[in-house]
């Protein structure tokens, strides 16, 4: 009998096949020489293209080896390259690989799930972090491969460049207020663009110097990217090459005029709701308000690009959620990252694609559409969209191709701030920032305004009017009007038009059709909790808090809440239950009959009576559902979203028909998600424990599961 395959022809194979699965990084294995500064070399190093490197250190039985020589390898630099080496994966091998090689090791590689690991992270000062805690997670070489991908992005460091970013803004904020006080012309002219209407106590210019940061950030990762285009439609292309983003002869300088000639040049292939407004905000500045601003952000920009900021979306959604506006009113407090990667892990399993698809089945994904309609900073959606991205190129497909049409006609994220869909675009479009995008249905919706309801032709409906045939005017309440079962096409050429500086697109019909009823394969939403009947926290002079935002009048807030009641008269959503229900109810219209459903909503959604019809009709019509909660001493401590502080939970459930007695899973963490890492085996566990049968139903003798992501290693 031949004797044991080795450990390096085995660390061989795993290099492969871990090669194999992702364009978009480097695996090697047994590397000959030094491969790191002052000597040794890793079993299997990955370099990802967000720059940080992670390691592999891989025994065939001796889990303590493992770890040591895994722990070894944190705070070392890999010969040549600048990030040192943060996170580092303990590795064993299964007893059925030991006596396999060739081909037929490698199918077997192929084949198992019985990979053992534990990830480390390192900590400055401490003792490196484990995940999981105790114990040892179990999985496929696909398994390891997507921690392998969270690990790259280690968010102690993603953490740092979020706080630089922030401090960068607050710099070229306060450069902006010393030229031009509060109350100021240009001050005034910076929130309308933004769409806001308060140009004091900081807000609105932290946003506006958000929007400048990412677009320097955006246009350097654009830069010398080459495309196709059409000068018409169905015309002859021509190929137009990114500028590179220059700098003014004195350094730190920016020529403001020549940036926004180049924003120009990338606005005439797209990207419109990144450079758009970042333009728009520099053309009525002085030179020396424009130079002073861009040489703040620029500073702090060349630092985030040197960190892997451009290709590390996760920043986005950690710094976004400190400098957004007017969380007073709508309430709009948005979904924690690890929460994001929870939610979507639980709503996109590894083992069952959307819409009946494999996961390597381009044509299918291609053709699905996810949907947000409070999309916030759009750390829900993108975090969906990376998900799906993942999964279909570990399965052999091609992202990048993907990209395209995803963007066209599968993303859909609406909010009433253009600064929202701003970001949203940016974080959604920065996955393939050289890939243009096109007919977007990224849309800052009206709110507050009137506007002529029309029959889909331009005139209006007089069905809908005072009984006489004359159209109606009617208020806008934000994603709220899609409750009606036909899109108004005015409605949407509007907000087309607000998102882009009055670019509508050329078939504004294509819109209505792609956010009508029962198209979407997923929705996934953090949406307001606010209730028109909370006048707690400072709202006692305010008539109706759910729809007080942006300075609406007692009369349009008044007739906002008629609106809204008039869309959901045969629904169970309700005013008491708040603005939340009646987004719920926007989900469950919108979803395909098999579609799904994830939602961050307000605890009392599982137990409120004011919830009780919703949840009747999550009984009545849907299955797989599955409820997760924190249990923790406060507020804060038991939720999803930034500084609600109030208790939340994560529902997910897909369209069908229940069982005769429906169940559904509720799972109780004992403490906030605490990474992108963590969240991604926490939702696989439960998916995995849920459909082996191993829960135990909470009845008879009250007999509880316990779900933990570290299993005892082999004996």
């Amino acid at each position: 009998m031949p004797g044991p395959t080795h450990e390096p022809t085995l660390n061989v194979a795993l290099g492969e096949a871990l090669d194999r699965l992702r364009r978009s990084w480097r695996a090697r294995a047994e590397q000959t020489g030094n491969v790191l500064d002052g000597g040794g070399r890793p079993d299997v190093l990955v370099e990802d293209a967000s720059g940080w490197p992670v390691v592999i250190e891989a025994e065939r039985a001796d889990h303590a080896s493992a770890e040591r020589d895994a722990i070894a390898r944190l705070g070392r630099i890999v010969s040549g390259r600048t990030f040192a080496i943060e996170t580092a994966i303990a590795l064993i091998y299964p007893d059925d690989l030991t006596y396999l090689d060739g081909a037929r090791l490698r199918d077997a590689l192929d084949r198992t799930d019985a990979l053992e690991y534990a990830l480390y992270t390192r900590r400055l000062g401490d003792a490196p972090e484990r995940l999981p805690e105790d114990g040892w997670v179990r999985g496929s070489v696909r398994d390891l491969a997507m921690l392998v991908h969270r690990a790259a992005a280690p968010a102690p460091r993603v953490e740092a460049l979020a706080q630089a970013f922030e401090r960068g803004v607050e710099a070229a904020a306060d450069e902006f207020t010393r030229r031009h006080r509060y109350g100021s012309e240009l001050g005034a002219d910076v929130a309308r663009i933004l769409g806001q209407y308060d140009d004091a106590a900081g807000q609105t210019r932290r946003m506006a110097m958000t929007v400048l940061m990412n677009a320097l950030i955006f246009h350097d990762a654009l830069a010398a990217a080459e495309f196709q285009v059409a000068d018409e439609p169905g015309g002859s292309t021509r190929s137009v090459r990114m500028p590179a983003l220059r700098q003014g002869v004195r350094g730190e300088t920016f020529d403001p005029e020549e940036l926004c000639a180049e924003w120009e040049r990338i606005l005439a292939v797209n990207y419109w709701p990144i450079f758009w407004t970042a333009k728009e905000m520099l053309i009525p500045m002085s030179v020396g308000t424009a130079t002073g601003v861009l040489a703040a952000l620029w500073s702090t920009a060349r630092e985030l690009i040197s960190g892997g900021v451009a290709r590390s979306h996760d920043l986005t959604g950690v710094v976004f959620q400190r400098l957004i506006a007017d969380r007073k009113f709508l309430a709009t407090f948005y979904t924690r990252p690890e929460a994001a990667a929870l939610l979507a892990g639980l709503a996109l399993p590894a083992n069952r694609a959307p819409g009946g698809a494999d996961w390597g089945d381009a044509e299918t994904l291609a053709s699905l559409q996810i949907g947000d309609f409070a999309c916030g900073t759009g750390t829900l959606l993108s975090t969906a969209y990376q998900r799906l991205s993942l999964l279909h190129e570990l399965h052999g497909g091609d992202p990048a191709a993907l990209h395209a049409p995803m963007m066209r006609h599968g993303l859909v994220g609406l909010d009433v701030l253009n600064i929202n869909v701003h970001l949203t675009a940016a974080m959604l479009a920065g996955s393939h920032p050289d890939t243009p995008f096109d007919g977007e249905c990224l849309l800052t919706m009206p709110y507050g305004e009137r506007y002529i309801r029309s029959n889909g032709n331009g005139r209006g409906n007089g069905k809908n009017g005072n009984g006489n045939g004359k159209p109606k005017e009617t208020v806008t309440v934000g994603s709220l009007d899609l409750l009606r079962k036909d899109a108004q096409p005015g409605l949407l050429g509007h907000a087309a038009a607000v998102t882009s500086g009055g670019r509508a697109p050329e078939e504004v019909l294509d819109l209505v059709s792609r956010v009508g009823h029962g198209k979407f394969d997923l929705v996934i939403m953090n949406p307001p909790f606010t209730r028109p009947t909370n006048h707690e926290a400072g709202h006692a002079n305010v008539p109706n808090p759910a729809y007080a935002a942006f300075e609406t009048s007692p009369d349009d807030q008044k007739a906002m809440s008629d609106a809204v009641k008039m869309l959901t008269e045969d629904s169970p959503s309700n005013d008491y239950a708040g603005l939340a229900s009646h987004f719920v109810e926007l989900a469950e219209r919108k979803a395909r009959p098999d579609g799904t459903i994830a939602l961050v909503l307000p605890l009392s959604a599982m137990s409120g009576g004011s919830w009780e019809s919703v949840r009747s009709q999550w009984r009545e019509r849907y299955e797989d559902i599955v409820v997760v909660t924190v249990s923790g001493p406060g507020s804060f401590d038991r939720s999803f979203s930034a500084d609600t502080g109030m208790a939340e939970c994560l529902l997910v459930a897909r369209k069908g028909t229940p069982s005769a007695e429906p169940r559904g899973t509720f799972i109780a963490l004992r403490r906030q998600v605490r990474s992108a890492a963590e969240a991604g085996l926490l939702a696989s566990e439960i998916l995995r424990i849920r459909e082996s049968g191993e829960l135990r139903a909470l009845e008879g003798d009250l007999g509880l599961s316990v779900v933990s992501i570290g299993a005892r290693p082999r004996t």
